[in-house]
């Protein structure tokens, strides 16, 4: 009878404690997060007015993609070179290995569906204003 008390008191502690942890949040962009909050900054400093129009960040490997609203949208390409991150213009950069700029080209942004890789604190600006 002891054992059985002491098996249900545990299993009803195992599943409070499960209930009690939270759950891990899910990544806002995609990549480590020092790289996607440069990344964000570098965009802050190019393109975007505001962190609000970002709409998702996407790194591969030394590549990234940075998805702005700003009167439609403006997608830029960021290369990591000797551990620091810069533009690299507005196409998959051509030196870009074929497996990551198909991960890079295909990518699905937010104004065209896409549920990964997004900006939590993204503001739809529709009027591009």
């Amino acid at each position: 009878m002891c054992l059985r008390s002491f098996s249900t008191a545990l299993a009803v502690a195992a599943a409070t404690i499960s209930w009690l942890h939270p759950l891990p949040a899910a990544a806002a962009y995609c990549g480590a997060s020092t790289d996607t909050s440069q990344l964000e900054s570098l965009a802050l400093s190019h393109g975007a007015s505001d962190a609000s129009r970002i709409m998702d960040i996407v790194v591969v490997q030394s590549y990234a993609r940075v998805d702005i609203q700003s009167k439609g949208r403006l997608t830029e390409y960021y290369v990591k070179d000797c551990g620091k991150w810069r533009f690299s213009g507005y196409v998959v950069p051509p030196e870009a290995p074929s497996a990551v700029a198909a991960q890079l080209g295909d990518f699905v942004s937010r104004d065209r569906g896409g549920t990964q890789c997004l900006n939590p604190s993204f503001v739809n600006h529709s009027s591009g204003a």
